[in-house]
């Protein structure tokens, strides 16, 4: 009987470690799956790693920066395109987001700050097609800052829709996205290369990302 006992005790202590062992890989098979994300999609010399098809990402160690142009490429005959936004704050005390915290700057070295909401509203009435089309992008950078809280931010609220924002503070490990406006570039809007750059007061240097709208 005390054999019996003996041999239950080494099976069950054999099963705990083994499931222990298990537990242990997959969790360093997931981070590792998290952290080599990026690796996936195919990487373009001069731009920054893709994140999904149409969202190029910069992670540094203070603010994450994503720009999907997934809504953006489809948007080629109108005044006003969009582009989907995620802001992280990693490692700052405080992030704050206004309307003028971002630039889009083209291969042309032309500058275009954001347009305001009735310009927005005017030029376009495909606000909810352009979120839908987002949601890829969304929820690729959802599942990075799942842990983190998030904090609202909608500076072009569909019209009888929400209250429209003009600044989001981004506490630390917290994150946000939008879908922002700009002025069509001169020229051809799909098959070139182009640069948002996000600068705050908080930011001893801008953060920019390098993209392309395909």
């Amino acid at each position: 009987m005390r054999r019996m006992r003996k041999n239950r005790g080494r099976s069950l202590t054999r099963w705990l470690a083994t499931a222990l062992i298990m537990l242990v890989s997959g969790l360093v098979a997931l981070t590792s799956l998290s952290c080599s994300a990026l690796k996936w999609m195919p990487q373009e010399e001069g731009l920054h790693p893709r994140l999904t098809r149409f969202g190029y990402l910069e992670e540094g160690k203070l603010v994450s920066l994503l720009v999907d142009t997934e809504a953006t490429r489809r948007r080629e005959g109108d005044s006003v395109v969009p582009f989907g936004i995620g802001v992280a704050n990693i490692g700052l005390r405080r992030l704050t987001l206004t309307r003028e915290s971002f630039t889009l700057i083209d291969d042309q070295g032309q500058r275009y700050a954001m347009v305001s909401v009735r310009e927005a509203r005017s030029g376009t009435s495909t606000m909810s097609y352009d979120r839908r089309l987002s949601r890829a992008f969304i929820g690729a950078f959802t599942g990075r800052f799942d842990a983190w809280p998030q904090q609202r931010a909608d500076f072009f609220p569909e019209p009888g829709g929400s209250t429209v924002t003009d600044r989001v503070e981004l506490f630390p490990r917290s994150w946000t996205v939008d879908i922002l406006y700009f002025p069509h570039p001169e020229g051809d809007l799909v098959g070139r290369r182009y640069e948002m750059w996000l600068d705050t007061e908080e930011l001893e240097e801008p953060v920019f990302v390098k993209f392309a709208v395909k």
